[in-house]
């Protein structure tokens, strides 16, 4: 007999006495299974004896649990007859491929994925006799099906309560998903779900929604190459309803006007990444502002994508939290470099973060007057991603009020051109360069010509630093902490040949954090004549680091000079005291410095210097606590509260100080 077809024996099940009264009495590998017409499927029928099923075997299944596998092979093997309901659950090795009745489960993941189908004919004609609603799964969290399993989603019985996490289809060939295709398909009864994903063909899915769908979906990710059939669908013609992320890769942009969302739409992120132009090239005939998408909260779009901003259409209230474009070639931005300066309406923009060559689209986008931006963040790595606007007037972009500015590299050269709201009052200032020609063209400006109005935070990092002179803040603004680290000498070398007290900030500082090489241009600064400095930090500064020349108003104090400012065991050997002027007589509430020489100390300190609350040193160089200090080599650090001198024992032998009571007088031996 020609054994074709499938084999169903008891070795699918667990072992049951008559399996092991049919070993005991002799049976033999010989015995030839019994073809059947047709089988009711049961756990008693199998049970029995082996069976051979073919083509022309229907199979009757009655309210039963199956497993995947054997479910699978049913449909490719025999005809199938649904009779009842069945349980679908995963298929193991040696467990029962058959269990009476419908389990409730909960699981994780169910990925229906069948291996290759032969004869997708008889497969086919199976699927379409099963009823809806008519295979039970139970509660699951995320569910994948693949190749010919697609075709079963209409057939799927999910819990009642059951809310997926993720569906999702992939189809790698059109003749997956012809049976679905076939017929409009309605989910609100059925699978309650956060997250579709569509890959390659089952793309086509999405125009057999229907209108009265209402999903709310967390993410769509739609990519795939074969998009043939939805994109002879007219514009608008595909229902998505309500969705909360959409995202779009590759051939799958270009559905994006056949896609009809709800009217009262709102987004979490719209997504959309072409890396090729054929991707996008049928969208760049459509009308700008077509494509309606509501309101978007998170709107990112890369490489060739960004040509596609200006046929977005947002609701008029809608308020952008972060609008996100990145290209990495020139030739990505080939259409909406083209476009007028203020001619992409984007209304109200919290966050703007341009990178790559998408920052010379910054003039292009419009901006609402009362717009109030949480933080711009502008990175260019050339010259060319910033070269189509380095042409544009100064103070010709206009952005409003902005929290966070953060510019770096070459988008340090854009900050000229920029113009922010009269009464803006930034958070954050950040300024990061290691590279010379970033900030060229702007050190070639006049000091005090760049407009920033107030700050409360500024850091200047490396090369930036040397544009500090061309600053000005606001008459009265105050600086909650300026920051300025420089890891190489050379990032401050231009700024070193400035006058002593020329660099005037324009503002009270209330903390200033002087990092690395930094230091050295602490006799630079000026600050206002009532200033209060209420933290002067110093860290990771080494004795390399300090410049012969940066103190050069220091004077060699004879020692009669110094009786009234001896330190606190008597000791009126002579140090090393700056003269008075400069930072020396700034008004210093703490002095904290971390991994520093003492040192650095020098120049800072004078006879004239206000009573300090505190100075910490933490961490302190080798080369200080491994030294012994001669009398010629202390450091000047002047008076000091009883209780605020907090250093290690080393370090107080190189200082020259005297304690004084809390109110600041009567020096304390």
């Amino acid at each position: 007999m020609d054994r074709r077809g499938i084999y169903v024996a008891p070795e699918h099940l667990e072992e049951t006495t008559e399996r092991r009264r049919w070993k005991q009495y002799g049976s033999s590998s010989t015995t030839q299974p019994r073809l059947v017409d047709s089988l009711v499927l049961t756990v008693a029928e199998l049970s029995a004896r082996p069976v051979l099923l073919d083509s022309e075997t229907v199979v009757y299944l009655p309210t039963t649990g199956l497993s995947d596998t054997l479910f699978f092979r049913l449909l490719e093997k025999t005809t199938v007859v649904f009779g009842g309901t069945v349980s679908l659950f995963e298929h193991l090795d040696g467990k029962d491929c058959i269990r009476e009745g419908m389990g409730v489960e909960c699981r994780e993941e169910v990925r229906l994925s069948p291996p290759a189908i032969k004869n997708t004919a008889l497969f086919m004609e199976n699927v379409a006799r099963i009823p809806e609603n008519s295979i039970w799964l139970g509660k699951v969290k995320n569910m994948r099906l693949e190749r010919h399993a697609i075709n079963l989603l209409p057939k799927l019985w999910l819990h009642e309560n059951n809310m997926m996490e993720e569906l999702c289809l992939n189809a790698r060939f059109g003749e997956y998903v012809f049976s679905t295709l076939g017929e409009k398909y309605k989910n609100t009864q059925r699978e309650k779900m956060k997250n579709l994903g569509l890959e390659q063909n089952a793309i086509n899915f999405l125009q057999k929604l229907r209108e009265e769908n209402v999903m709310e979906m967390e993410v769509t990710v739609i990519s795939g190459e074969d998009v043939s059939e939805t994109l002879g669908a007219k514009d608008s013609s595909i229902w998505l309803g309500k969705m909360r992320k959409l995202r779009l890769e590759r051939h799958a942009i270009n559905l994006l006007p056949k896609l009809r969302l709800h009217e009262d739409n709102v987004m979490e992120e719209f997504h959309l990444d072409a890396g090729l132009e054929e991707y996008v090239f049928s969208i760049l005939r459509a009308k700008e502002k077509s494509i309606w998408l509501g309101k978007v909260k998170n709107l990112r779009l890369e490489r060739c994508a960004i040509n596609l901003l200006p046929k977005l259409r947002l609701h008029e209230d809608s308020e952008i939290q972060e609008l996100y474009l990145d290209t990495e070639f020139g030739e990505y931005v080939f259409s909406i470099l083209g476009a007028e300066d203020n001619s992409i309406w984007l209304g109200k923009v919290k966050s703007l973060k341009l990178e790559h060559h998408a920052i010379n689209l910054l003039p292009k986008l419009w901006l609402h007057e009362d717009s109030e931006m949480e933080e711009l963040k502008l990175d260019a790595e050339f010259g060319e991603h910033v070269s189509e606007i380095l042409g544009a007037g100064d103070r010709s972009i206009w952005l409003g009020k902005v929290r966070k500015l953060r510019l770096e590299r070459y988008g340090i050269s854009l900050l000229p051109k920029l113009r922010l709201h009269e009464d803006n009052a930034m958070e954050k200032f950040s300024l990061g360069v290691i590279n010379r020609k970033h900030v060229s063209e702007i050190l070639h400006r006049e000091d005090r010509s760049i407009w920033l109005g107030k700050a409360k935070k500024m850091v200047l990092m490396d090369y930036a630093i040397s544009l500090l002179p061309k600053l000005m803040l606001h008459e009265d603004n105050v600086v909650d902490e300026l920051w300025l680290d420089a890891l190489e000498e050379e990032y401050v070398s231009k700024i070193l040949w400035a006058k002593d007290r020329s660099i005037w900030l324009g503002a009270r500082v209330k903390t200033l954090r002087l990092g690395q090489h930094a230091v050295s241009i602490l006799p630079k600064l000026k600050l206002h004549g009532d200033n209060v400095v209420d933290t002067l930090v110093i860290i990771n500064v080494c004795r390399d680091m300090l410049q012969k020349h940066i103190f050069s108003h220091t004077i060699q104090t004879p020692g009669n000079t110094l009786k009234s400012l001896s330190s606190l065991d008597g000791d009126d050997t002579p140090g090393t005291t700056p003269a008075d002027g400069g930072c020396c007589g700034w008004k210093i509430k703490q002095l904290k410095m971390d991994n520093s020489t003492v040192y650095a100390l020098q120049g800072i300190r004078s006879d004239k210097s206000c009573v300090l609350d505190r100075f910490e040193l933490t961490n302190p160089r080798e080369e200080d606590t491994n030294r012994v200090f001669e009398s010629d080599e202390r450091v000047y650090l002047g008076k000091i509260k009883e209780a605020g001198l907090v250093v290690p024992p080393s370090i107080k032998a190189a200082l020259i100080y005297t304690l004084v009571d809390e109110e600041g007088n009567n020096p304390i031996h």
